[in-house]
């Protein structure tokens, strides 16, 4: 007769035996996941290294291949998972259910964000403008210092940080004033009926081609704009370099000016002549 324990441990020999085949399998199977996920993970790395590469020598735009980069590591680790859940028997129908409930809540909480996120791929794309251009637009003006997947950054004028959500850049007109090398510099002057026309013309004419910024082999001209009511408005244009255009400005119409004094030629200004009338004798 066997005893107590001796009964104990034939029912645990006969309870391995049972189970052998099923653990065999999860073994094997745990041993297969295990070696998927570290190719798997050795293959990420070479593709992300490969890509950053051929951006490299592509000289792709930095934040394109930032963002680029981003992307595709994401995806990949998200194949990856639903590759190893897989293998492991997961139900990935079941997950993917999860992740569009998930996605589509997280989507309407944040439809304002995601408008912004899609303006920032279309503008990656698209390029209209590049980090160092200098745009205009209804919300403002300045040179481009990063282009984001929500916001791009734009430094203005007086030096201050101006935020510009994408999904209102991507939808609204965008001046590019750095698109070309070369940005056409238009004035407009006044002056006096009496002043002398082809010399106040040879004086905008020179002050254009003495300016350290003008393109001499670019078309330059001076002209009669408009005969107003009160001073002959002349007209110039010229072409300076793009990103000296607002010294070039300031220069022309300061020296200009101060040319104009030299040679006696008269800037009207608007005047009020008030006469007073004589009282009647009494």
């Amino acid at each position: 007769m066997e005893t107590a324990a001796e009964q104990q441990v034939t029912k645990t020999i006969d309870y391995f035996q049972e189970i052998w085949p099923t653990l065999k399998v999860w073994g094997i199977n745990l041993l297969v996941t295990l070696l998927i996920l570290i190719i798997g993970l050795y293959l990420i790395k070479a593709v992300m290294k490969a890509l950053d590469k051929a951006a490299r020598q592509a000289n792709a735009d930095v934040t394109l291949a930032k963002f680029m980069h981003s992307f595709v590591n994401i995806a990949l680790y998200i194949l990856l998972i639903f590759i190893v859940a897989g293998q492991l028997g997961i139900n990935t129908a079941s997950i993917l259910a999860v992740l569009g409930t998930a996605g589509l809540a997280i989507a309407m909480s944040l439809k304002d964000s995601l408008s912004h996120f899609a303006g920032g791929i279309l503008i990656l794309f698209l390029r209209p403008f590049k980090v160092g251009d200098y745009i205009i637009c209804s919300e403002g003006e300045g040179t481009i210092q990063e282009i984001g997947l929500v916001y791009t950054r734009v430094l203005t004028k007086d030096n201050k940080g101006l935020t510009i959500p994408n999904g209102k850049l991507a939808g609204i007109s965008v001046t590019n004033a750095s698109r070309m090398t070369e940005r056409r510099l238009d004035i407009t002057v006044g002056v006096s009926y009496d002043a002398d026309l082809k010399k106040a013309k040879e004086i905008i004419g020179n002050v254009y081609r003495e300016c350290p910024y003008f393109v001499p082999s670019m078309d330059l001209q001076v002209f009669v704009e408009e005969l107003a009511s009160s001073s002959v408005d002349l007209g110039a244009c010229g072409y300076v370099n793009g990103p000296d255009y607002l010294s070039a400005r300031r220069y022309v119409m300061e020296n200009i000016k101060l040319q104009f004094d030299a040679a006696g030629i008269e800037i009207p200004f608007p005047q009020v002549v008030v006469h007073q009338a004589e009282a009647p004798l009494s």
